[in-house]
């Protein structure tokens, strides 16, 4: 069964396999794959993507990961850093590193590469940060379940961020403590 949102099925418990899989920061020949990757779920140019991809690269408050098999990128990961400013809203996310952008190809869900990606991400933060952050659609199941399995807990449900897609009430912000 298909869900309406546009997520893979949700399966839990299913069996994972990732002996192959390859973790490593993203470099400028994974790009295309990448954006290719992020058009296949939210449409878009994926000209306009490697571009912002790219950019990710050259910030040092940014990084990108992907899970490669046999040369091919598989999966993508990203991590931002946000800071509030004085003119945002009271309910803005707080300033801190966010984990953005997690997709991984249709043919390799529900293996446990979501989860590479994020522990990998998770890592990075560790090496500059005592917590980390990420939101999601209420409707997706299967990635609340993955980061909170990885000890992300509930802070808020009434929140904005900075370019969000979430309609209001639909997401949810989660935060975990890293221990560097």
């Amino acid at each position: 069964m298909k869900h309406m949102t546009g997520f893979a099925e949700y399966r839990p418990g299913a069996t994972r396999h990732h002996a192959d899989v390859v973790v490593r920061p993203a470099e400028v020949t994974d790009l295309a794959a990448c954006a290719d990757l992020i058009v296949s779920r939210t449409g878009g140019s994926a000209d306009e993507r490697r571009n912002r991809l790219q950019a990710d690269l050259d910030d040092l408050d940014r990084y990108s990961v992907v899970a490669v098999v046999g040369g091919d990128v598989i999966g993508y990961g990203g991590v931002i850093r946000h800071e509030v400013s004085p003119a945002d809203p009271p309910n803005m996310a707080p300033t801190g590193y966010y984990l953005v952008g997690l997709i991984v190809d249709h043919q390799w869900r529900r293996h446990g590469i979501g989860e590479l990606l994020t522990r990998d991400r998770m890592r990075w933060v560790a090496a500059r940060a005592d917590e980390i952050y990420y939101f999601a659609n209420l409707g997706n199941g299967a990635t609340l379940d993955l980061h909170q399995s990885l000890t992300f807990t509930e802070v808020t449900r009434d929140f904005t961020f900075p370019g969000d897609p979430l309609k209001p009430g639909t997401g949810v912000l989660l935060r975990a403590e890293l221990q560097g």
